[in-house]
């Protein structure tokens, strides 16, 4: 029996979130920053989930690596950032022909788009707020804790959420 494609799957993901309003807690969208590590971001933020040639995004000379480059999506120009190498892990996407992108608007004005290049998009997931625990420093490695706002188990696995607000905030300091 065959995979279901990427695109299958954000759509079944996508369709069940909005057809499950049953169901309690906040929508976070579950991804691979690398393979086998996974990790939840709140859907708050995001504004759509992208498949991408590699050619569609332009490199921007003397950045730092974890700036994939510059593209463009329905009319809005945004950066695209390697996710794993921005939190200090090895990236799987060096020499990506086709990158997974998680689209997110920042909150406070003026308004922003930044893009995420992912491992592996992995659903749609609900968590009530009572589920997220408390970070224990050690659990993950230290370049990774200033953007974790707690840990949630999903199967026997700990997962953890990051804050794109934490995110934003440390991008535009550097």
């Amino acid at each position: 029996m065959s995979k279901p494609s990427p695109v299958a799957k954000i759509q079944a993901n996508l369709q069940e979130l909005f057809e499950s309003k049953a169901r309690s807690g906040d929508a976070y969208v579950k991804f691979e920053i690398v393979p086998e590590f996974s990790a939840l971001l709140s859907m708050s933020q995001v504004q759509k989930s992208l498949i991408v040639e590699a050619e569609k995004i332009t490199p921007l000379p003397s950045m730092p690596e974890a700036v994939i480059g510059i593209m463009s999506s329905a009319e809005r120009v945004f950066c695209v950032f390697d996710l794993a190498q921005m939190l200090s892990l090895t990236s799987s996407l060096v020499y990506a022909q086709k990158y997974q992108i998680i689209l997110l608007k920042s909150v406070a004005p003026p308004s922003f788009y930044i893009g995420f290049a992912i491992a592996n998009f992995r659903g749609v997931s609900r968590i009530v707020n009572q589920q997220i625990r408390r970070l224990e420093p050690q659990m993950f490695p230290t370049s990774m804790t200033n953007f974790i706002e707690g840990i949630v188990e999903i199967d026997d696995e700990l997962i953890p959420v990051l804050g794109f607000e934490q995110i934003l905030s440390y991008l535009t300091t550097k």
